[in-house]
């Protein structure tokens, strides 16, 4: 009973009004060039459809409505997706950084926000693929204690914006040499 108690006092069970809240002014913005990566990542579909597409309309025979709907629905879905669903990503795609916590917010259609304090990341990592690169974009990607992988990726930041993050959240962690390791790496 008194091992209970103790847990309680550690612990306090906080009212609602009493959480702090996450402002939709707090979360910053992402690179726009993440837009025309969610817009090119959809090409490849666009550039394979559209040909066979036109083959088929040019053929002398008719098709059935079923098959012209089949084949006529995937590539205004896809066309629909470049034109509304990337830019709605973009918008709703953003990042907030605050003294104890990181907090990334994305979702088109669902959205969702996730959070890692920072006092349970193992390590951070900025990656690119060859399209992020191209665009001058990276992913700042974290990896917390008892996670299998990646626990949270910011996509679309700017690559020099990504490695400033990755860089304060390793001295907001007491790493303070992380700075200058990364300046004598930059210089080899």
């Amino acid at each position: 009973m008194a091992e209970s108690l103790m847990i309680e006092q550690a612990n306090p069970v906080l009212e609602p009004d009493r959480f702090t809240p996450l402002q939709e002014a707090d979360f910053q913005p992402v690179d726009p060039a993440y837009l025309k990566q969610l817009r090119l990542t959809l090409l490849p579909v666009l550039l394979l459809a559209a040909p066979l597409g036109w083959q088929l309309y040019q053929l002398p025979i008719s098709l059935p409505l079923v098959a012209s709907l089949a084949l006529l629905i995937p590539g205004v879905a896809v066309l629909l997706m470049a034109l509304f669903w990337a830019p709605r990503r973009y918008w709703l795609t953003g990042y907030c950084l605050r003294q104890h916590d990181l907090h990334l917010r994305t979702g088109a259609l669902w959205r969702c926000t996730t959070s890692v304090t920072l006092n349970r990341i193992q390590h951070l990592e900025v990656s690119q693929g060859p399209l992020e690169r191209l665009l001058g974009i990276a992913r700042l990607l974290v990896y917390t204690a008892g996670g299998s992988g990646q626990d949270l990726a910011i996509p679309g930041l700017a690559k020099a914006r990504a490695d400033q993050l990755r860089l304060h959240v390793l001295q907001q962690l007491g790493e303070p040499e992380a700075g200058e390791r990364e300046a004598a790496e930059g210089d080899a």
